[in-house]
């Protein structure tokens, strides 16, 4: 097996028979997760039965930003929770089977919820998949993060979510 120790960006697209992306062992240095237009992606970070049962959570220390475009099977990005302290842009468009963000958000000395401080924007689309079918592994989590979420229009402006 080839380990790609110093892999920092990762761009996928149109790998149209790929169901699952990346084992964990790819993964310490990742800055970058672009994957678009993958018919068949049913899963970005895949645990493999020989690191079941050793991880209940992943840290992605680098990644900053995470794209996930035009994947219509896409049911999950990682089985366990996600943390991931310098992410600055989350970008999810036309993923309708996704139904759960395992991104953990950092909580504040007095309990509360925070988003990370390099966060600056969410780009969704569609709308409708924000507000109805997308649970967050904190339950608050959507709420806290509403002021950095941006919705694609029709004509490719952008609306900040009111």
């Amino acid at each position: 097996m080839v380990y790609f120790l110093v892999l920092r960006s990762s761009f996928f697209f149109g790998c149209t028979s790929m169901k699952k992306l990346f084992p964990l062992v790819f993964l310490p240095d990742l800055e970058v997760i672009e994957v678009s237009n993958c018919e068949k992606m049913e899963e970005i970070i895949e645990i493999r039965s020989d690191d079941e049962g050793l991880i209940g959570e992943l840290e992605l220390p680098k990644l900053r930003d995470l794209k996930l475009i035009e994947l219509p099977e896409l049911k999950s990005i990682f089985s366990e929770k996600l943390i991931c302290h310098s992410l600055r842009v989350i970008h999810v468009r036309n993923c309708a089977k996704l139904k759960r963000m395992p991104i953990c958000r950092p909580l504040l000395e007095n309990g509360q919820l925070s988003p990370p401080p390099s966060l600056r924007e969410i780009y969704i689309e569609p709308e409708e998949w924000w507000e109805t079918e997308l649970k967050w592994e904190q339950s608050n989590a959507k709420n806290v993060l509403r002021h950095l979420v941006k919705f694609k229009e029709a004509d490719g402006e952008e609306r900040p979510l009111i």
